[in-house]
């Protein structure tokens, strides 16, 4: 009986013999930071087939073949990439993006929604990041900025809403000086047709009220000082009447910005710490994600400028932002630092996050790729430990797009989208910069090389100043 049995098995295995995995790419002996636990798994070898990691295993059981690109990775430390939730694109020529990749950041949600046109390009574009893109920004009546929506009535908010649905929009963007009947009107129909909205919590609406109607995320902490004052009351009604005001004017005025913004620092003065304890409570029971962008407070807020003249980064901007920064870097050294208001910010953050709210990593503005390590660092120096910095700009941002089961950390089935470090990152976050290549679309990716291309770039739009220009 035995040797029939071994015959039959002989058989199979002859008629089905066993087929070993062709993978594209194999990383030995790494270890992997898995960014959910905020734990180290020691020694594994990942097998990475048409951008998908396929297997992860020990022992050196992957075979490689002729093609397969076989990586080291003794004593370095795999994370899945990172992803910057809240950047804006200024810059002329589309290979600037390169610099994104090359500091490890393989996906953005860009916040402007000017550049609709490149959707399509960019899918199978291995030296352009991942893009979500918003709808053109929403605001009031008489608009914050230029070349923004000014929505006027609730009619033409949801018809905003139906036209961004129809598009290649992802979510409605929103700003500040949008009205509580327009708002409602746009949250209104979004829920109907299951399409995101988020940005900035309005001046006219509570921070919990937009969190209970569904606002996916809100950018900068808008909205949060306000709600923790002791004057809330009168100073909703204060911003309503200065909207009222604003609504009417052709051109939002210097002299009504400063009022509006006038508001927020008397938020400051009257904040209190209990109902800073029971604003953040109650939002920790919705489902709205904070992105913060420290780092511009950072760099508005304590003028930390210096590296707009000794950070390498600045060798990557085109000559025209060069330029640019300079004479705005000496006129903010000259202006009053609001240090009350970043450090309250930076506890509110700690706190949010110790009551299981969601933070997500966003830049906002500076240098692409660069400023979001940045990021990271003002979160750890806030309070939260260098694996929930980690985390949001990994797991974090990865639920917040709902696509937790298909990126966001390194696992099998998961997208190939992997940085490796030369260093831990779980014992300092700022080994998020020391890269030794970065995995993307199947293609192996050195830092130096993309940067040094995008300085070529540079060169050819020596006479472009991007803030005048949009994207080709």
């Amino acid at each position: 009986m035995k040797q029939i049995s071994l015959c039959l098995l002989l058989c199979t295995l002859f008629i089905f013999p066993s087929r070993s995995e062709n993978y594209d790419i194999i990383i030995q002996n790494v270890n992997i930071v898995d960014v959910e636990t905020g734990s180290i798994v020691k020694n594994k070898d990942v097998g990475i087939q048409q951008q998908v990691i396929k297997k992860i295993t020990t022992g050196n059981q992957l075979s490689a073949n002729d093609s397969t690109q076989v990586i080291n990775g003794k004593g370095k430390y795999l994370i899945p990439g990172l992803w910057d939730m809240h950047v804006h694109f200024y810059f002329p020529d589309k290979e600037y993006l390169k610099m994104y990749l090359a500091k490890g950041v393989v996906g953005v949600r860009e916040m402007t929604g000017y550049r609709m046109e490149w959707q399509d390009s960019t899918e199978q574009n291995s030296n352009v990041p991942r893009i979500t893109f918003s709808s053109q920004i929403i605001d009031g009546p008489t608009p914050w900025f230029e070349n923004e929506i000014p929505v006027k009535s609730c009619k033409q908010a949801i018809q905003i809403v139906q036209e961004a649905k129809k598009s290649e929009s992802e979510f409605i963007k929103l700003l500040s000086l949008v009205s509580k009947d327009q708002y409602m009107a746009i949250a209104n129909e979004c829920n109907r047709l299951n399409f995101e909205f988020a940005g900035h919590v309005p001046y006219s609406i509570g921070l919990i009220e937009a969190a209970k109607l569904g606002q996916k995320s809100n950018e900068h902490l808008n909205g949060l000082l306000l709600a923790c004052s002791t004057r809330e009351k009168f100073l909703h009604a204060r911003l309503d009447s200065l909207l009222g005001v604003a609504s009417k004017e052709e051109n939002l005025s210097g002299i009504m910005k400063m009022q509006i913004m006038g508001c927020t620092t008397k938020a400051l003065w009257s904040f209190d710490q209990t109902k800073a304890d029971s604003v953040i409570h109650e939002l920790s029971k919705y489902n709205m994600y904070q992105c913060p962008t420290l780092g511009v407070k950072h760099r508005f807020q304590y003028n930390e400028l210096d590296w707009v003249y000794t950070d390498n980064r600045y060798d990557f901007f085109p000559p025209p932002v060069q330029k640019r920064y300079r004479p705005d870097a000496e006129k903010l050294k000259k202006m009053k630092p609001f240090e009350r208001e970043l450090k309250l910010q930076e506890k509110l953050l700690y706190q949010m996050q110790t009551e299981g709210i969601k933070i997500i990593a966003g830049s906002d503005q500076g240098c692409a790729g660069f400023n979001l390590h940045d990021e990271l660092e003002y979160f750890v120096n806030a309070g939260l430990s260098n694996a929930e910095a980690l985390q949001t700009a990994t797991i974090n941002a990865a639920t917040y797009m709902n696509k937790e089961k298909r990126m966001g950390s390194v696992d099998e089935n998961k997208l190939a989208d992997l940085v490796l470090l030369n260093a831990n990152p779980l014992e300092n976050i700022q080994n998020t910069r020391d890269i030794e290549l970065v995995i993307f679309k199947n293609t192996i990716i050195y830092p130096d090389q993309l940067l040094e291309e995008v300085k070529e770039v540079n060169l050819k739009i020596s006479n472009i100043d991007p803030f005048e220009k949009k994207f080709d």
